[in-house]
């Protein structure tokens, strides 16, 4: 791109000399991308920032904070852990995973 036509797909906002995100070599600023593609945690429903931290399974996603990325049944945090996922939910064991609801 010219400097001049390296713009935001959305806005049309400059780009040259900024932040900006790429997907489908598509530019984005930052407040656009981030209201056409941001992810919802799975866990608390708030949308993960482009600073924040994530983790992601299987097309879910969570705030990669000790409260959003937990067992769901006993709600120890399972950042650095190992994880069982059942039913659209992780659990940190098997007991957990086995446990009723």
């Amino acid at each position: 791109w010219h400097l001049g036509h390296f713009c935001c797909f959305e806005c049309e906002g400059p780009l040259g000399g900024r932040r900006y995100l790429l997907p489908h070599g598509r530019p984005y600023c930052p407040p656009c991308y981030q209201a056409r593609h941001a992810h919802y945690c799975d866990a608390c429903g708030d949308p993960i920032g482009l600073d924040q931290g994530q983790m992601s399974y299987e097309g879910q996603h969570w705030h990669a904070l000790p409260g959003c990325f937990c067992c769901a049944a006993c709600a120890r945090p399972l950042l650095g852990l190992p994880f069982l996922p059942r039913g659209g939910q992780l659990f940190c064991s098997r007991p957990c995973a086995h446990r009723p609801p």
